[in-house]
């Protein structure tokens, strides 16, 4: 699945921004995408971890460093974008960056391969994403709700690239995932992934508690994959983990057709 979809409503005027990389926009692959950062390795290094889940075929990076500054984040991505490099997918495995706009943009200014941002509800705005990074980077968009959705869908064509829903089930990796403004929490479970990956004019990558028993329900949807972080980052054998949790997706896949 890559990141193209329906035909625009409208169209963006975007401030050009050079890359000395090749934008990947139109040939990303959401069907198994890894979340990671040093919270979530149980002190192993996030490059380490990134390394061991490209040698099984993870298709998709984002560095998620919520108690990191800048300058960690951009030496955490500078490291990753390497064993990408090591592992030869410069050119089919995008890395981008959650929330941090900021360091997305410096670590592209220093000619580290950080190919995008990922941005939730409530950060920088995802218009702001696209005129800072420029129409080469992916921008990538977290929704819960099919409201959300038809806000997404009402966005100028080209700002967004893709949409991460979930929590599928309550997970401790994201807490907050999934809770209202009044406290409440709301997990989608399969079905609400189903209605989201209908509405939904672009690409969904769904997780949240996603394991691999939920893999046949997942692709009897439109999602395009699944995301995870404790699921490969938090095990102890991260390239097993990466193992069965593609080779079940593929089977239920090939199920489906």
């Amino acid at each position: 699945m890559t990141s193209q979809h329906s035909s625009p409503q409208h169209s963006y005027s975007q401030q050009s921004t050079s890359s000395q990389f090749p934008s990947m926009r139109n040939s990303f692959d959401l069907s198994a995408y890894l979340v990671l950062g040093p919270d979530d390795t149980h002190g192993r290094k996030v490059e380490d971890i990134v390394a061991a889940a490209l040698r099984a075929g993870i298709s998709f990076v984002q560095l998620r460093a919520k108690h990191s500054d800048a300058s960690e984040i951009i030496d955490m991505a500078k490291k990753i974008a390497q064993a990408i490099a090591d592992a030869g997918k410069s050119s089919t495995v995008p890395l981008v960056i959650d929330d941090r706009l900021d360091a997305t943009w410096q670590a592209r200014c220093e000619g580290i391969k950080v190919d995008g941002v990922h941005v939730g509800q409530t950060d920088i705005s995802v218009e702001y994403c696209r005129k800072l990074l420029g129409p080469d980077a992916i921008v990538g968009l977290s929704a819960n709700t099919e409201h959300l959705i038809d806000i997404i869908n009402a966005l100028p064509a080209g700002v967004i690239d893709y949409v991460g829903a979930g929590p599928v089930h309550p997970t401790t990796s994201k807490p907050d995932a999934g809770i209202d403004e009044h406290g409440v929490a709301h997990n989608l479970e399969i079905e609400g992934i189903r209605r989201l990956s209908e509405v939904s004019s672009y690409p969904v990558v769904a997780g949240g508690g996603v394991t691999v028993d939920d893999m046949p329900a997942l692709a009897q949807t439109k999602v395009a994959g699944w995301f995870v972080i404790s699921a490969i980052a938090g095990k102890s054998d991260p390239e097993l983990a990466t193992t069965q949790l593609i080779e079940a997706w593929n089977s239920a896949k090939h199920q489906q057709s």
